[in-house]
């Protein structure tokens, strides 16, 4: 077994295989899957076939194909093995491939080229969330080695899938598909427990995620009247968002207020909830999880003519886009009647058209009127247990959380499927969608063998377990 530096698990693999895993964990970096260009490049599809060819490498996975149902330029990977009681709950471990931009000139470092320097990978992805697609895979081939006629009591499928980072598609083509519609639904009665993607953790515990803030991305209209600039028009529109924009920043600043010590890299949310790990000391302080940010995203107004803004015409209307994240403390219906309310006041005068109203915008759906959380009681949800104890025996703490930002987990908690994301970095700093991305090698191996015990517990549980 190799070395680790103190606080992390000594590692199962020998050096031989942790520089093999290694070495694939960098070329997995490579990759510039880049949601918004990786279409275009070719790069989602470069990658897939890679991970498809790891994947069939690894001989206990019998079916190793891509989605049929997913786009062919943004292809989903699907890996099955087989258990000895096909029919029961499935077990999903699901990541994603696709990560955000990097802008090079802002990095030290290649962002694309898994640099190793000083015990660190570094790379756009190496811990959102490239490190987990390589732990899993690495996990199965640790767990074939070390009992080779080991087998799950029950099917466990492995996705990856693209366009996480820009809104889910992957995802949802997967759950739309006939390997779930028919294969986990109607022969196997659906999904028992689902892992996905959490977050680094800046002490020596571990975080895990039962349930992310609900997303809702609202459009704002105020109507007015107009005229020219040279007078003093009452109610217009802008003057009437104006107002209705400081009610939400003031709103802003009483939920950040309940964030003590936030005074730095207030831009990211990840990052702000590692300044919060760092600090919380006692169980009545808050991570950015526990309350419910909003941000104003944009602001127009204006009279065009020709293509050039009429500067002496007052606008008939103003817009803005509201970026909320409700956490699940917070009934939605309760930000609805807030931006109700805000509205109803900041209306100058309806009747004549001096008037604001907020909806939804497009493609959000009913999805933004109701929180679903995967029960973290053991009474509840004994798979949690099974979760919690394997990590406990290892001598691991656990510290569960709500996710700050959106995950692919929120689509399947929607359906009532038991997810929790969980991602094994700790005592890391969090550099996910930051410049410089890097993880320690000693956590990247840790977080293979913690997979392998989470492999053995979780995939040994049979249908005693479901009756629960």
């Amino acid at each position: 077994m190799t070395s680790s530096p103190a606080g992390a698990l000594p590692s199962l693999l020998g050096s031989a295989e942790a520089e093999e895993a290694i070495q694939r964990f960098q070329s997995f970096v490579k990759f510039e899957t880049v949601s918004a260009l990786a279409t275009q490049t070719g790069a989602y599809k470069d990658c897939a076939q890679w991970l498809v060819e790891e994947l069939q490498a690894l001989k206990v996975l019998e079916d190793v194909h891509l989605l049929k149902e997913a786009p062919d330029h943004s292809p989903v990977v699907v890996a099955h093995w087989k258990g000895q009681d096909p029919t029961l709950p499935v077990l999903l471990w699901n990541s994603h491939y696709d990560v955000v931009p990097a802008a090079t000139e802002d990095w030290t470092v290649p962002p694309f080229e898994g640099l190793r320097k000083d015990g660190k990978i570094y790379g756009r992805g190496t811990q959102d969330m490239k490190c987990v697609c390589m732990q899993y895979i690495e996990a199965i081939r640790l767990m074939t080695r070390l009992q080779p006629d080991w087998k799950p009591a029950r099917n466990i499928y492995l996705t990856f899938v693209p366009d996480e980072e820009v809104g889910g598609g992957g995802m949802a083509a997967f759950l739309e598909s006939q390997v779930y519609q028919t294969e986990i639904l109607k022969e196997c009665g659906g999904i028992a427990l689902a892992l996905d993607e959490g977050l680094a953790s800046t002490n020596n515990s571990f975080s895990v995620f039962y349930g992310e803030r609900l997303p809702w991305w609202v459009d704002v209209e105020a109507t007015g009247p107009t005229g020219h600039g040279s007078r003093f028009i009452e109610n217009t529109a802008v003057e009437q968002l104006i107002e209705l924009s400081q009610k939400a920043l003031n709103f802003r600043k009483g939920q950040r207020e309940q964030l003590l010590g936030m005074n730095e890299h207030e831009n990211c949310t990840h990052v702000v909830a590692a300044a919060k790990q760092k600090q919380q000391s006692s169980s009545n302080k808050k991570t950015l999880g526990d309350v419910t940010s909003l941000n104003i995203t944009s602001l127009t107004a204006g009279v065009y003519a020709g293509g050039s803004l009429a500067y002496n015409c007052v606008p008939p209307s103003a817009k803005c886009t509201l970026d909320i994240r409700i956490s699940p403390h917070v009934e939605p219906s309760e930000i609805g009647r807030m931006l109700d309310h805000w509205c109803q006041e900041c209306s100058k005068n309806p009747e004549s058209g001096s008037q604001i109203r907020w909806k939804p915008a497009a493609g959000q759906g009913n999805s933004m009127y109701e929180h679903s959380t995967t029960s973290i009681d053991p009474k509840i949800n004994p798979w949690y247990k099974v979760f919690t104890s394997t990590l406990e025996t290892m001598g691991i703490s656990l510290e569960p959380q709500v996710f700050p930002a959106a995950t692919d987990s929120r689509f399947l908690r929607a359906l009532g499927i038991r997810a929790l994301g969980f991602s094994p970095m700790r005592n890391t700093e969090i550099l996910l969608h930051e410049n410089d991305e890097y993880i320690e090698e000693c956590n990247f191996l840790e977080g293979i063998g913690i997979y392998v015990k989470l492999l053995e517990a979780l995939g040994a549980q049979g249908k005693e377990i479901d009756n629960k």
